[in-house]
């Protein structure tokens, strides 16, 4: 009897620790989603008064500028799939419905 008790208790162990790494890697993917959205604000903020929006002093949009390259490539890449931000953030997170 306490064999199969101990198996039981294994198996149990280690579907615990699975469930436990789905989650970290999932969180992990979540925080990845949420670091690209939050270069794109970035990316807004300071090549916004390069175009016409006032909403940072020119000066600093010239010093980083530079430092945009792979910004600008990911803003260019979302303005050609249509900007459908609800679907991507859906479907990093698993949610092929």
């Amino acid at each position: 009897m306490l064999g199969p008790l101990k198996r039981l208790a294994g198996e149990l162990a280690a579907a615990l620790r699975g469930l436990h790494q789905a989650l970290v890697e999932q969180s992990v993917e979540t925080l990845e989603v949420e670091l690209a959205e939050l270069e794109h604000a970035f990316l807004s903020l300071v090549m916004g008064s390069l175009v016409g929006l006032p909403l940072a002093p020119l000066g600093l949009a010239a010093e980083l500028a530079p430092l945009l390259e792979d910004e600008l490539g990911y803003l260019f890449s979302r303005t050609w799939r249509g900007g459908d931000t609800i679907a991507d953030l859906f479907s990093s997170m698993g949610g092929e419905w």
